[in-house]
Formats: C-alpha cells, structure tokens, sequence
C-alpha cells in the first residue's frame, strides 16, 4: 500500500475512536467518495465542513499511534494536531493521484480561511504529489499569520523533504525572528549549511550590538562550521563567553559535532560544563 493511502487509513481509523459515529461515518463516506473520482466541489465542500464534524479538540495521539505514523513516514509528529486537522488531512488523502488532485488543492489554497490553511499546510508532506504543492509551502513561510508559518516550520517535515537552501534557510532565521522554537523543527541538524551559519552569526552579532538577543539554539546550526578563523568560531566563541543560556548551548553544540570535534574547544572555554556533557545530563532539553 502507498504511503499515503497508508496515512489515509490510519487517519480514519483513529478518528473512529473520537468521532461521534455519524460524523465519523460522514467523513469515510466523503473519502470514498473523493477516491471513487468525486469533483472538485465535494473536496471543498466536505473540507469547510470538516471542523463541525470534527471539532477543534487536540488529536493526543497515544504512542502507538505515535509510533505508527512514524512508521507511515518518519517524521510525521502529531503533537500539535487537532481532530479537524486530520480529518481535512483525510480528505486530500483520498483524491486521486494526478494533475486534478493538485489543481484542487492549489484551488483550497486560493480560498482557504486560517484553519484550512493551516490543515493544508500541516498535512502537505503527506500527500502523494507534495513536491508539487511547494508553492503553498513557500508562500506559508512567507505568511504573516502565525498559525501558517507555525504549521509549516514546526514538527512538519515538508520544509527538510522538498524546500531549497535558500527556503530553508529563511524560514530558520524567521524562526529566530519571530521567536519559534528551532529543537521543533524537523531535519534541523541534517539541513546546516554554511549560509545559514554565516546569516545567523551576521544576526546575532547585529542584535547584540543593539541590545537585543538571539535564541542560544541558533548555535546548533552554527556549529558545524566553526572551523578556527571562520565568523562562526567568533561567533560561538562570544556566545561563551556571554555566560548563561548562551555559554551552555554554545559548548553543547560545539561537543555534540560528529567525531568529537569541537569537544576541545569547550574544554578550553567552559570547563566547568565538561562534566553535565559527558554525563548527559546537559541537552537541548534542559540546556
């Protein structure tokens, strides 16, 4: 079975155990009939209608559904979606796979208001032909509404999949900006590139000279390229020595670097942290 026809079942079958069975056996119902070739117009329909049938209470997957929708594609991390979330999931799961099917759901976009912006956003990885639909993921990093680029940048594993350098590269410094969490952002580690160290140095070294400050988590992303001389070794080293939240995550991610090698960096400038890192007790979780 496809990945995505495995998404939509596992997506009908939780809702079932939370859905009155009337709104549950609507919701299959449209999503046969999506998948039997329904037109355009019962998609949009049936997605408007989605969060009365569903509602807006949060999905709290428990951890074997968890576990299962890592197995329907890894990186797929519910904590964030409500029930109206995934049954609108569940119907662009249904369409068919073709032209139609993105024409349809590049329509949604069009006429989507913010809680149908946010489901198509959230569940764009999932669909059959989400390397298509990257115009709505582009144009969700550059949203002023905060629940879109929230849906986009956090626990969504779209932007690591399909998005460029320079997209990605935006949407972490407008994380920075806006104040998001980067640990939440799926690939994060895996998608560092020297222009982003180099961007997020420039940043930080900017808003420290006006007084303002920076998320300590950009130093993971900076890290890997504090190789001696380069802006981002000078930049970490000042974060050091900041002391505080800043001098912890600098010295975390310098020691967390494959084959150990910023560990004698952070030996020489925070030893006094050696000790919590070797243990484990120092993370990103409790920096």
């Amino acid at each position: 079975m496809e990945t995505f026809s495995k998404a939509r079942e596992f997506l009908l079958s939780a809702l079932e155990t939370r859905l009155a069975p009337g709104d549950s056996a609507w919701l299959r119902a449209q999503c046969d009939a999506l998948a039997a070739g329904a037109p355009e117009r019962t998609l949009h329909l049936a997605f408007g209608l989605a969060v009365r049938r569903a509602g807006h209470a949060a999905f709290n997957a428990s951890p074997a559904e968890q576990a299962r929708a890592f197995a329907v594609h890894p990186g797929w991390d519910l904590r964030g979606w409500n029930l109206e979330q995934a049954a609108r999931a569940a119907l662009l799961l249904s369409m068919p796979r073709s032209d139609a099917t993105v024409k349809a759901a590049l329509a949604l976009f069009q006429t989507a208001d913010l809680g149908e912006h946010v489901a198509l956003v959230r569940a764009l990885f999932l669909l059959p032909d989400a390397e298509a639909l990257l115009h709505v993921a582009r144009e969700a990093i550059r949203s002023n509404m905060g629940d879109v680029f929230h849906a986009v940048s956090q626990q969504n594993p779209y932007a690591a999949e399909h998005f460029d350098e320079i997209a990605w590269n935006q949407m972490i410094v407008k994380c920075l900006f806006v104040e998001l969490p980067l640990g939440t952002i799926h690939g994060l580690d895996a998608r560092a590139n020297p222009e982003l160290a180099r961007m997020i140095a420039g940043l930080a070294h900017e808003r420290w000279a006006a007084g303002r400050d920076i998320s300590p988590e950009a130093w993971r992303c900076v890290a890997p390229f504090a190789s001696p001389g380069s802006e981002a070794a000078a930049v970490l080293a000042d974060a050091i020595a900041r002391g505080g939240a800043h001098r912890r995550a600098a010295a975390l991610a310098l020691w967390n670097l494959p084959r150990g090698a910023g560990r004698s960096v952070v030996a020489e400038g925070a030893p006094e942290l050696v000790p919590g890192l070797e243990s484990g007790t120092l993370t990103w979780e409790t920096p």
